[in-house]
């Protein structure tokens, strides 16, 4: 059993994540604040920074396995442990979060992408 299943919830890795987003079984939720979540971000994930997680008014999710990004897989990692304490099940944290989705080439978009023409 791993450190992570031992506090309520799985670790995986972004190609499994990926996976599971492209078949529709998962739903992804990155906790990391608004603007690091504009400057890049998986699309499809939806923001709820860790900043502001309540498990009393987080929804439950119970038709589909709960995905948590950040930047590297610490915040992620907090938001589940705290919604596990609080009964939740079905959590997986992505190990690595979004530095390991950039190094695995796998589709990001933000503002980091946008091209700007600053020609008059």
């Amino acid at each position: 059993m791993t450190e992570a299943e031992n506090k309520g919830f799985e670790e995986i890795d972004v190609q499994t994540a990926n996976d599971l987003l492209e078949s529709g079984d998962a739903l992804l939720i990155d906790v990391r604040e608004p603007l690091e979540y504009e400057v890049e971000h998986v699309p499809g994930s939806l923001l709820h920074p860790l900043s502001f997680l309540d498990p009393d008014l987080f929804p439950k999710i119970t038709e589909k396995k709960m995905l948590f990004i950040c930047g590297v897989g610490k915040r992620s990692a907090a938001a589940c442990k705290q919604l596990a304490k609080a009964g939740f099940t079905n959590l997986t944290n992505i190990a690595g979060g979004v530095d390991a989705w950039r190094e695995a080439d796998l589709d990001l978009e933000g503002t980091r992408f946008e091209t700007h023409d600053y020609m008059i």
